[in-house]
Order: C-alpha cells, then structure tokens, then sequence
C-alpha cells in the first residue's frame, strides 16, 4: 500500500467525525443502530489495514530494534484491553440489544478509540514512515 500512513490517518479522521455526531445518531433505536454499525465497519476495515501492512513491516523491522520492541508490545497490549471492549459494544449493539448502558458504554469506546489513535499517530505512525524511506 503505497500511501499506508495517510489511508490510516483518513480511517481515524472518519472514526473522529462519526464519534463527533454520535449525538445525531443516539436519538432512536434504529440511528443507533445505524451509528453501531458505521463504527464496526470502520473499526474493522481500518484493523485489517493495520494487520496487513502496518504491523508485519514494523515487527520485521523491531527483530533487531529492543525500543521498537518495546513500542510493539505496548501497542499490542494495549489493543487487547480496547478490543476486548471494543467487541463486546459490536456484539451487543449490533443485535439491537440496547440498554441503559449504551450511553456510557459509546461514551467509553469513544474515548479510548480517540486515545488509541492519538498514540498511533503520533508514535507508532511515525515509526513506521521512518523506517520505510
């Protein structure tokens, strides 16, 4: 993928603009629906991206690299515990299955979504573009 950093860059723009009118979407059932879905099918195309592309590149280029090592592991890490949440919020809200909880439990994916791309921007996007000149 030639242009790997700005694709990724553009799938966490568009995770930023749906997350900024979650409010338009939390109104009826059916738009949250709607707001689930858009989210997982972002969620998930963005994942595969990384998976493909970013990730095998920069584990290659961390076998000699300890800090780079270090990086990985607590992106790794770190992905596990937003994951896991992240889905288990698709699996619920997908089926439809909304409840009290659902407000908080957006509030919270959004939040750690726009955490988890912040650091990917600024420190592992920027390995990757380094090491790839």
């Amino acid at each position: 993928m030639e242009n790997l950093i700005d694709d990724l860059v553009t799938d966490h723009n568009a995770l930023r603009k749906l997350s900024d009118s979650v409010f338009d979407y939390i109104v009826s059932l059916e738009n949250r629906l709607e707001f689930v879905n858009k989210l997982k099918d972002l969620i998930l195309a963005h994942i595969e991206k990384e998976d493909k592309y970013l990730y095998p590149f920069l584990e290659k280029e961390a076998e000699n690299n300890s800090s780079l090592r270090s990086k990985l592991d607590f992106f790794a890490k770190d992905w596990a515990e937003t994951s896991k949440f992240a889905l288990y919020y698709i699996e619920k809200y997908s089926a439809g299955k909304f409840d009290d909880d659902f407000a908080k439990d957006t509030a919270k994916l959004i939040s750690t979504l726009r955490q988890r791309m912040m650091k990917e921007e600024i420190s592992l996007y920027s390995e990757y573009e380094r090491r790839k000149k």
